[in-house]
């Protein structure tokens, strides 16, 4: 009786615990993916996750940026890096057809990066066929 009252306490702890760290990282963890999404590292999640703990996602969802990397337009891009760097990003995220169409956009608008894109994009095709 004794023991099955002491593995009982310890399995209530042990669910305690795991219920308080997703409490606590939880919210900081889907604030780095969305700041990754929205073309931000997830280092720019840190500072507010010191400062506000779990209400970090509060924070950010004042701050972000409006428009995630999927839904930004490719003429908003002004010049190759950035938009290069954008398509890299969606094709790390795994939005592989919008990584594409962006690449394909800075190709037409920047001719110097057509054989890095044209890499890129075989680089691209090659996960694709892969995952089926």
């Amino acid at each position: 009786m004794d023991l099955t009252l002491t593995i009982i306490g310890y399995a209530v702890g042990v669910v305690l615990l795991a219920g308080f760290l997703g409490l606590w990282f939880g919210p900081a963890a889907w604030a780095i993916g969305d700041a990754q999404k929205r073309g931000q590292t997830g280092a720019v999640v840190l500072p507010l996750f010191w400062l506000f703990g779990p209400f970090s996602a509060l924070v950010w969802l004042l701050v972000r940026p409006r428009s995630t990397l999927v839904e930004r337009p490719p003429e908003t891009y002004t010049n190759a890096d950035d938009a290069l760097a954008a398509a890299t990003r969606l094709s790390v995220l795994g939005d592989w057809d919008a990584a594409i169409a962006l690449y394909q956009d800075a190709a037409r608008r920047w001719p110097e990066h057509e054989p890095y894109v044209a890499q890129c994009i075989k680089d691209i095709n090659e996960k694709q066929a892969l995952r089926h």
